[in-house]
């Protein structure tokens, strides 16, 4: 291996952990201040949070860790060279994504089982029972990454036939397919998780068909989803696009919330739909994926030259090469978090406005958003490094003062 590569690998790990501990420093110390200003929160949610940051922490070093692994000790050439010999690139494809994602999906389930399982249940955010959590995550493992291992071979096929463009091939490709996840997701893979019931004909229905009408959008459905039986925090959503537009309440929102709150949380989710705010999203997907396979691209063949076949294989087309293109992924996904997030968190702003417009009601705004923090241990801002890299909404803090300063807008 080049003595560049090693050196510029080295320092990312010097510089990943001095962001992490960076991120962990300013959190502790925005913690601090914030048992000065809201001495009524409760020791719970800043243990949470402590406890949090260390697996976020963890979490972010394993996702390029883990690949690494499987490079340097050529385990990915090895599973490759074994599914490969004399099979299809369908078949070794789907061989080799069953191995590989089936491996990582075991490394990772110790650090998941402590996070999603035993932290929540320390802090009382659910009453998941084992069986359930593990139905969810096997089911989460057969819809991610099955599905992808038997589409591997296709992007594969296309860095073969076209290595000096197969990033905007296959960023052209996945722009048909986020739409098509988009459109079908409703239908297909949300089902898979938890059961839907229609609440149409219910007395929320109704308000909330006001409301769907007011916005113009009054042939989207309204759903509740049963995640009580996986978490006690509360959250609705707007999903799908054309026919399969949808409502979705988790029940937890609705036992938990007044009327007017669901209904205010309701009209935020609603104002996503109309802002085109799913349509943005598949736009930024798009453009946003052919950039990063493009960065992909030129940084994946560069880090292959220069490692001389240290990790067994010397094409990119090589099955072997998902490591290591899943580490440029993650980086690249990781560099542009602050942009992403801000993006998101204008959109959420815009939503807000919507919201406080179309119900005309402030105070549900403000007392449904408190009750979503308080149920989930959320603080009422991150520290600043946080909000830049990691948050996708804006904080507690603004989000209440918008809601009580904001002019209404007109709703056509």
């Amino acid at each position: 291996m080049d003595k560049r590569l090693l050196l510029i690998i080295l320092l990312f790990f010097i510089l990943l952990i001095i962001f992490i501990t960076f991120v962990y420093i300013s959190e502790v110390e925005n913690m601090t201040q914030l048992k000065v200003e809201y001495p009524e929160l409760k020791e719970e949610v800043y243990s949470f949070r402590v406890d949090s940051l260390k697996v976020w922490g963890l979490r972010l070093l394993l996702s390029f860790v883990i690949p690494m692994f499987f490079l340097f000790t050529k385990l990915s050439q090895r599973i490759s060279h074994s599914v490969g010999d004399g099979r299809s690139w369908f078949l070794s494809g789907l061989l080799y994504g069953i191995i590989f994602f089936g491996l990582v999906f075991i490394i990772n389930l110790p650090l998941e089982f402590y996070s999603s399982f035993v932290l929540r249940h320390r802090y009382g955010l659910t009453d998941q029972s084992i069986l359930r959590w593990l139905e969810l995550n096997i089911k989460g493992f057969l819809v991610n990454d099955l599905i992808t291992s038997l589409f591997i071979w296709v992007p594969y096929y296309i860095i073969y036939t076209s290595p000096k463009s197969w990033w905007f091939k296959i960023g052209l490709l996945a722009i048909p397919v986020i739409v098509f996840m988009v459109f079908i997701s409703p239908f297909v893979i949300d089902p898979i998780f938890n059961d839907y019931t229609s609440i149409e004909d219910e007395r929320l229905g109704k308000n909330i068909e006001v409301l769907l009408e007011k916005a113009g959008i009054e042939d989207a459905q309204i759903y509740k989803v049963d995640k009580s039986k996986d978490t006690k925090t509360m959250n609705a959503y707007m999903t799908g696009i054309f026919k399969s537009k949808r409502i979705v309440l988790w029940d937890t929102t609705i036992n938990n919330l007044t009327e007017d709150e669901v209904l205010s949380i309701t009209a935020h989710e609603i104002g996503h739909y109309v802002k085109g705010h799913i349509w943005e999203n598949i736009i930024f997907s798009s453009i946003g994926s052919i950039v990063m396979l493009y960065l992909v691209y030129i940084s994946s063949n560069w880090v292959l030259k220069l490692s001389n076949g240290t990790f067994g294989f010397r094409n990119l087309y090589n099955f072997a090469s998902i490591p290591l293109l899943i580490i440029m992924l993650n980086l690249y996904s990781f560099l542009g978090n602050p942009i992403t997030s801000y993006i998101s968190r204008r959109m959420e702003m815009q939503a807000d406005r919507y919201e406080v417009s179309l119900v005309q009601n402030r105070e549900s705004a403000i007392t449904a958003m408190e009750k979503l923090y308080d149920t989930s241990l959320g603080v009422p801002r991150p520290s600043n490094i946080y909000k830049i890299w990691y948050h996708t909404h804006p904080p507690l803090e603004e989000r209440v003062e918008f809601y009580k300063t904001v002019e209404f807008e007109e709703i056509k």
